[in-house]
Parts: structure tokens; C-alpha cells; sequence
């Protein structure tokens, strides 16, 4: 790897995370863009990718979710793919590679449709976290996001139906993805049932209570 290179733009990037992302986006942030590096990275081994697409596995990571920093996720994988021409064109990344990092992006929106092994792996690693221990916490990180990006309140209970959704019709594309990701993602679809049976029961409570 160009380790130089990618050390120069990794702290480009920092810097733009503390100048640009504002502050109540507190799921989609650096925490959550490092995570993603380092899971596009333990994937790409895994399926022994040569360096150079390593590297730029690193820089999708990077990229992918910098259409967040203004707190609108509407457009958001188009932006990634914007700043990844401007930069990586200032690095000196030839066109070819600038586009298929592009493309990884792009791959990321919702539902998510992967055209080969490269963009399975950002968009598996993109969305790990609901295979994670940390899903439900993460959820409700998510939560807090959205309701500060519309300016109001999302009633718990919604959100978990909501998520429920979500969870039901998305799918793992590597094999990878499939192997270690998916068992974590049914016990916490089993996991997030029994959430909405509580919220179910403290409403019904309260309206008892009324």
C-alpha cells in the first residue's frame, strides 16, 4: 500500500469530520466512518483482495458516508461520490479507480444492489452494525439523528416497527456478510420483537392509567 498517501488523506479526512460534520449527527459520524474502515479492511482480507484494491476499499470507507455531515441523509451516497472525485483527483488516483470507488458508494443507497464482490463489501460492512452486539444501542443513536435532522420527536415504538421493516427486507450479499454477519442480525431481530412488546405494554399501560 501507498502507506503515505493514505496516511495524508486520512488526516485530511479527520480534520474535515471535526471542521464539517455538525454536531447532532451522532450515528452517522467518525465513529461510526471508522468502523466501516476497519470492517472493509478485515473483509478485503478475508477475501484476499490484492493492496490496491485494499486502498481503495479504504477510501470508499472513508467516503461513504461524508453526505451526513450536514444532517440530511436525503442524496447523502451522491455527495460521497462527489467529494471522491474532487480529492482523489488532488491525490492522483487515476479516473478509472476514482469511478469505481464511486460506483462502491453509490452501491451503499438503500436497497442496496451491489454490482460485484468489491461494492458487496462496503455495503455489507456499511450496514454490519445490525448483526452487532451494539445494534440496539445503534438504533436508538439513529434514532436520536433523525429526529434531530426532521425537528421532532419519533415515537419509540414507531421507530421499532419501523426498524423491524427495515431489518426484514435487507439481506447480506458476501459470503462473508452471510458467515459472521446474519446470526448476530436474527438475534437481534429477536431482540428488537421483544422491545416492541415492551413498548407495546408500556402504552397500553398508560392509556389503562388515562
Amino acid at each position: 500500500m501507498n502507506n503515505q498517501l493514505l496516511v495524508k488523506f486520512e488526516s485530511w479526512m479527520m480534520e474535515m469530520f471535526a471542521n464539517m460534520q455538525m454536531p447532532d449527527v451522532c450515528y452517522h459520524n467518525l465513529d461510526h466512518t471508522l468502523l466501516i474502515v476497519d470492517t472493509v479492511n478485515v473483509l478485503g482480507k478475508y477475501f484476499g483482495l490484492p493492496e490496491q484494491d485494499l486502498e481503495d476499499l479504504f477510501y470508499a470507507g472513508w467516503l461513504h458516508d461524508v453526505g451526513y455531515w450536514d444532517g440530511v441523509a436525503e442524496g447523502h451516497e451522491q455527495q460521497g461520490a462527489n467529494l471522491a472525485q474532487t480529492c482523489l483527483m488532488e491525490l492522483g488516483l487515476p479516473e478509472e479507480r476514482i469511478q469505481r470507488i464511486q460506483s462502491a458508494i453509490l452501491a451503499t443507497k438503500v436497497p442496496q444492489q451491489p454490482k460485484n464482490l468489491f461494492e458487496e463489501i462496503i455495503c455489507d460492512s456499511d450496514l454490519s452494525q445490525l448483526g452487532s452486539d451494539l445494534f440496539y444501542h445503534h438504533t436508538l443513536l439513529l434514532k436520536k439523528e433523525k429526529e434531530s435532522s426532521i425537528g421532532k420527536e419519533i415515537p419509540l415504538l414507531d421507530w421499532l416497527k419501523g426498524t423491524r421493516e427495515f431489518l426484514k427486507s435487507h439481506h447480506y450479499h458476501s459470503k462473508y456478510g452471510l458467515r459472521f454477519f446474519k446470526p448476530g442480525k436474527e438475534k437481534n431481530m429477536a431482540l428488537l420483537e421483544e422491545k416492541i412488546r415492551e413498548a407495546e405494554l408500556m402504552l397500553l399501560e398508560e392509556k389503562v392509567k388515562r
